[in-house]
């Protein structure tokens, strides 16, 4: 056994309950603060400050992986950095050295946004303390979100622009549906906000189990947050959401219960085209979307983004406009797709590898507790429903960068602190070596042999 391996058998478990660390704390709330200041600055690449951040801390969470000797590399660990490193790769093979400076940039921001999570977020109470961060996130937000809704104005990011560029607003799809202005704060588009808030739904009603108020206001406080962004694909997230927690509560007992889902959803879209003589997609697209027009776009792009593959499988087709009508945009809303047409089928693949092998590995981990339990539900519901709904639509930026790091802090469901096994202590008898004769007799009688002697003296009359 290796030292490494001998120190995580040896390091105790951390008790349920017990508190985040003091660096955690500041480190997970710093990236949230981060996070809702929109706009970057010039250093010769476009800087946000969620990507300083992460550049800063990018030696720590590094050194934090390498001192922490409960913290092991798994494959999920390498297929994500194979996937952000075949996405750098596929920029420079596009676009040679004109794009390195990009590349770089944005292999740091999604992988270390990833290494980030996986460094400081290494139990339960770091994995409560996010979540706490991320509803004050969601409350400091709150009034700046309903006069962006209400008044139709965007005012975080008119503030910022007072020291900061800001990217300008993607008029792809309508800014005013239902009378209000779909809500997007500091990120780069409405449904990067939507997905945002979107992850934290299932989290707020499992992390608070036993308080039916408080999960009841904060799980609705997030929906509500979501639905400001006004995105079929946020609301998708929900239903799905809440469809996973209704089956889990009513078939909790039944112990095989998700294979038996797993199953009958293979069943189900295997069998879709019979039922209702269209593809899922095609169903969604017509049936599940509130703009008709942007679910054809997405069509169109299933089937002209599939030829690009075709075309250039190893590294894509990088920034460069992809073959298509005249009069759909240059943009993909789907993400799975986006990968493997801009940066080729390895870099989909291995995106796809990791969120598969982190989703299994979690969902078959060995659980000490019932808190473990509810909150490996809180974590992976959420997931499940982000990976289905990043097929309508795509993820860059600050969103991209949330994710990867919500993948990253479910890594201690599997990769965590195992209690050191008990050792059997021998019994007393067996453990002390045995007298050889000669020493017994030398020892002379022991007490019962001394009391025995006592009473055949007795006898005799001595």
């Amino acid at each position: 056994m290796s030292t490494r391996d001998r120190l995580s058998a040896e390091a105790p478990a951390p008790a349920e309950g017990a508190a985040a660390d003091r660096v955690t704390k500041w480190v997970v709330a710093l990236f949230f603060v981060t996070l809702l200041i929109p706009g970057s600055f010039d250093m010769g690449v476009r800087m946000t400050p969620y990507r300083l951040f992460l550049i800063a801390m990018a030696a720590p969470a590094l050194l934090r992986c390498y001192n922490d000797p409960t913290l092991r590399l798994t494959a999920v660990d390498a297929f994500v950095f194979l996937a952000c490193a075949w996405r750098a790769l596929a920029l420079i093979a596009n676009h040679g050295t004109g794009e390195i400076v990009f590349a770089g940039a944005s292999f740091m921001e999604l992988f270390f946004g990833y290494v980030l999570g996986r460094a400081y977020v290494r139990g339960a109470a770091d994995y409560r303390w996010f979540f706490r961060c991320f509803i004050v996130f969601l409350l400091a937000a709150l009034p700046f979100a309903l006069l962006e809704s209400v008044l139709r104005t965007r005012v975080i990011r008119n503030v910022a622009a007072v020291l900061l560029t800001q990217p300008p607003i993607i008029e792809s799809s309508p800014q005013i549906r239902f009378g209000l202005m779909r809500v997007q704060l500091s990120f780069d588009h409405a449904l990067l906000f939507g997905t945002f808030c979107a992850l934290g739904f299932a989290n707020m009603y499992y992390l608070h189990r036993g308080h039916l108020v408080r999960r009841t206001l904060l799980a609705g406080f997030v929906g509500f947050m979501t639905l400001l962004a006004i995105s079929s694909s946020s609301m998708l997230a929900l239903i799905l959401q809440g469809c996973l927690i209704v089956y889990e509560k009513v078939f909790r007992m039944v112990t095989v219960k998700w294979v038996v889902l797993g199953i009958g959803m293979a069943f189900f879209l295997g069998s879709f085209r019979l039922l209702f003589g269209m593809s899922p997609i095609e169903y969604v697209a017509y049936n599940l979307t509130l703009n008709v027009s942007g679910a054809m776009a997405r069509l169109d792009q299933i089937h002209y983004g599939l030829l690009e593959i075709q075309r250039h499988p190893i590294f894509g087709i990088g920034l460069n406009t992809f073959t298509r009508p005249f009069w759909r945009a240059d943009v993909f809303d789907n993400f799975w797709l986006a990968m493997a047409v801009r940066y080729g089928a390895p870099t989909a693949l291995f995106f796809a590898a990791a969120f598969a092998l982190h989703a299994l590995r979690a969902a078959m981990a060995p659980l000490l507790s019932e808190e473990e339990r509810q909150l490996r539900l809180a974590y992976l519901i959420p997931l499940v429903a982000l990976v289905f709904t990043l097929g309508t639509h795509s993820i860059w930026g600050s969103g991209m960068v949330y994710v990867m790091l919500y993948v990253g802090i479910g890594a201690w469901i599997y990769d965590r602190p195992r209690p050191a096994p008990r050792r059997r202590s021998a019994p007393a008898e067996a453990a002390a070596p045995p007298r050889p004769l000669a020493a017994a007799r030398r020892a002379g009688p022991g007490r019962r042999g001394a009391a025995a002697a006592g009473r055949i003296a007795v006898r005799s009359g001595d």
